[in-house]
């Protein structure tokens, strides 16, 4: 067996280069076993991580499909901003509940099939006039609150580029939003009806906040991948089964099991 000069085979040296060569480049170590790692911020019902073991609507959608896909899921929480840099970095495969966007398409590789229908909100406090249908009108010149790294559809981001607002106020969480929104510091606050409400269940200031009718958006939420790498396979592997999911019933059985 040929050697080098320090008596260590060739060949196990070559793969002792190639497994650092993946571990520098990112590659999470699950990853190359067939398990998918993925990212989510934990903030909604959706999913949940009980006693060490992810719940949810999305749970075990993303379990069912991935598995029927060859993979297995493993699910890392971690706050939102993070999720989209992990991804973006390739320290984790993949996210998911994300929106689609032109800035997010040549960053992250999107599933093509949604995963859900999410419902884009405006919170404000209670007892303040406030027309749901023409809500630009009603926020011109005013001050609002979102939660950092996350983005809130066209109508939102068309009032943004026409600079509707005073300022948008960006948080770190949910309940800061809230306290915020409570305290008078904000005059409307945006995010979705799951997130806000299991938000709300949490906070000091819940009883002053209400959500006004009707939605502004409804958006497609999707599993994105990281880019870092070619997962295109599992990418297509993964709708090819929800797909099936949702053409023999599996999909409408788990929305019927896990009401918004």
């Amino acid at each position: 067996m040929a050697s080098q000069g320090c008596g260590v085979p060739v060949r196990f040296m070559t793969y002792a280069v190639l497994a650092l060569w993946l571990s520098l480049a990112g590659w999470p170590a699950a990853a190359r076993q067939g398990t998918v790692v993925l990212a989510t911020d934990d903030l909604s019902s959706r999913f949940e991580i009980k006693d060490g073991v992810a719940t949810g609507f999305l749970a075990d959608l993303l379990q069912q499909a991935l598995a029927g896909a060859g993979y297995t899921a493993d699910f890392r929480i971690r706050p939102w901003v993070r999720c989209l840099e992990e991804t973006r970095s390739g320290a984790v495969d993949g996210m998911f509940g994300l929106y689609r966007n032109a800035a997010r398409e040549g960053q992250y590789l999107f599933t093509e099939v949604p995963l859900d229908i999410a419902e884009e909100y405006i919170y404000i406090r209670k007892g303040v006039p406030f027309d749901g249908v023409h809500w630009r009108d009603a926020l011109r010149g005013k001050r609002v609150g979102i939660v950092n790294g996350t983005w809130h559809g066209r109508q939102f981001a068309e009032a943004e580029s026409q600079h509707m607002f005073a300022a948008i106020v960006s948080v770190n969480s949910y309940e800061s939003l809230i306290d915020m929104l409570g305290a008078g510091r904000i005059d409307a606050a945006f995010a979705t009806v799951d997130t806000m409400h299991d938000a709300l269940g949490r906070a000091a200031n819940a009883d002053r906040i209400e959500r006004v009718e009707p939605a502004i958006d409804n958006l497609p939420v999707y599993l994105a991948f990281t880019r870092r790498r070619d997962l295109t396979a599992v990418r297509d592997g993964f709708d090819r089964e929800l797909r099936k999911m949702k053409e023999d019933g599996r999909y409408d059985a788990l929305v019927r099991h896990y009401p918004h």
